[in-house]
């Protein structure tokens, strides 16, 4: 059976309303602090955290309200401490199994996951002699430890073996579908398990420039759809076709950021193109199909911000602004806000779990946060190009009772996850998924009536629906018997009835004719 959180369950079966109530209260409040500094630089040292809480049927019912912070900040790491000149062009970062990978300017620094410099690659040597390398950008390394860095300023990508030397050099791959005058700029990469390469490139809006083992080109992977405001429509209807195709070279780029995980899904990050963009994380299949999940009950995209202000001066407006991305091996994935300098992150169902940071220079804020990656278990770090350091957090133990929770539902152990769900409640009553998690486990076990509580007052209403069903279908079946005993009671009554009718009927009948 499953153990259950004293106290909470008892009074969701003596007072369900009540308690749901009260939480709404909560939120009410919690919402008016929360408006009051969302927007605004704090001095206090603080990690700022929040989460989403749903207040209706409308997928605009989502308020801010504070949460504690699911991590402690440990401590900054500055170019002096990796062995560095500096860190002030820091553009990418990645941890391997063994190693963490950083580029700045025109070095790629190679550290253990302490932070003890391994190496520091700033030129290549191959059949033309030495080569300096120029602004470093995105870099990946395989299973295998081989390092690829691209080389926008000289649209190139380059291979690396698990020493360090360079092994091949892929410039403009052959075959590419691309205007003579744009030239080629790999800006991140990321390599699935056979050797396929996907790039994000400057100046191509057509999608990820997908490319063969060998380096040349297969494809555009996972196209988005070019959007133009009503102006721009206006302008290109009147041009001629010259002038469109000469247009493609001022579009923004679409793509911003890159990740693949354990299964080869490419998961991206798409800017905006002038117009509110509705799916700004992509989570592509092999054919380039966005299956990204979310709630369907709520309707709500991932997308960071739900509240976001739209007019005010001096402050960030507008939807947020994903420039990176990372994804663990149980399926919560990271997205980094930069235009609020804020990481969100989300579960394989796209429930939010958490957000945190802010703009600032105290400790656990960003200046200028440029990517961010989980380093093992428990940390994540966060690249600021403003601070030039790598900031390093750790899970706390409402951070870890979450990820707990979405790693043992990922792995269908429900009763796991609940008791992990159970914990988060006890840390933030706010926290609206930690019910829908209890309520799966409870749904599963059978406890449908109970199961419909928590879904309510997680705002599912998918999996209430579900539950309602479920314990309709049991009432139903439990009282079957007694369904069918009423029916034959009424049916015998219905006869009966008909049959003094008919008896009444032939006795005035009678008497008639004897008169």
């Amino acid at each position: 059976m499953l153990v259950r959180l004293k106290g909470t369950d008892a009074r969701l079966k003596s007072g369900p309303i009540k308690l749901y109530r009260m939480l709404a209260l909560l939120m009410a409040v919690f919402t008016l602090l929360s408006m009051a500094f969302m927007e605004q630089e704090v001095s206090a040292s603080e990690i700022n955290s929040y989460i989403y809480y749903r207040n209706g049927e409308s997928p605009n019912d989502y308020y801010p309200v504070p949460a504690p912070s699911p991590y402690n900040y440990i401590k900054s790491i500055y170019a002096k401490d990796i062995g560095a000149d500096n860190l002030y062009k820091a553009n990418s970062m990645f941890v391997s199994d063994r190693y963490i990978y950083i580029s700045s300017g025109n070095s790629i620094i190679i550290t253990d996951h302490d932070f003890n410099t391994r190496h520091i690659i700033t030129s290549i040597k191959d059949e033309n002699g030495v080569q300096e390398l120029t602004d470093i950008n995105g870099l990946f390394v395989t299973e295998d430890e081989e390092l690829y860095a691209c080389e926008p300023q000289k649209g190139r990508v380059l291979h690396f073996n698990s020493d360090w030397t360079i092994k091949r050099i892929l410039g403009r791959p052959e075959g590419i579908v691309i205007n003579e005058n744009v030239s080629y700029q790999p800006l991140k990469i990321v390599v699935d398990s056979v050797g396929r390469m996907y790039i994000v490139a400057n100046n191509i809006y057509e999608g990820l420039v997908e490319l063969n083992v060998d380096g040349s080109f297969s494809r555009y992977f996972g196209v988005v759809e070019v959007k133009y405001t009503p102006i721009e429509l206006f302008w290109r209807s009147i041009q001629t076709e010259a002038q469109r195709a000469r247009s493609g070279d001022w579009l923004p780029v679409n793509f911003t950021n890159i990740v693949i995980d354990k299964d080869d899904f490419v998961y991206a990050t798409v800017a905006e193109s002038g117009v509110e963009e509705e799916e700004p994380i992509r989570k592509l299949n092999a054919k380039g199909t966005n299956i990204l999940r979310y709630p369907k009950s709520t309707g709500t995209y991932p997308k960071g911000d739900l509240y976001v202000n739209k007019h005010g001066q001096n402050i960030p407006k507008g939807n947020s602004m994903l420039t990176a991305v990372d994804i663990n091996d149980y399926g919560i994935y990271i997205v980094l806000d930069s235009k609020r300098s804020r990481i969100f992150a989300y579960d394989e169902d796209g429930y939010m779990l958490y957000a945190i940071g802010e703009s600032g220079t105290t400790t656990g804020r960003f200046k200028i946060p440029v990517d961010i990656r989980f380093l093992g278990e428990d940390k994540l770090l966060v690249l600021d190009r403003g601070n030039m350091s790598i900031e390093v957090f750790e899970l706390n133990d409402y951070g870890r009772s979450i990820h707990n929770a979405v790693k043992y539902q990922a792995e269908s152990d429900y009763r796991a996850a609940a008791e992990e769900w159970k914990k988060v409640i006890d840390f933030n009553p706010m926290f609206q998924y930690a019910y829908v998690g209890i309520g799966k486990a409870l749904y599963r076990d059978g406890d449908h009536e109970l199961a419909q509580q928590y879904f309510r007052l997680g705002q599912d209403v998918d999996y209430y629906s579900e539950a309602y069903k479920k314990t309709r279908q049991e009432f139903i079946s439990d009282n079957f018997g007694a369904f069918v005993l009423i029916i034959a009671v009424l049916t015998i009554i219905s006869i009966a009835v008909k049959f003094i009718k008919r008896i009444n009927a032939d006795k005035k009948l009678d008497g008639g004719i004897s008169a």
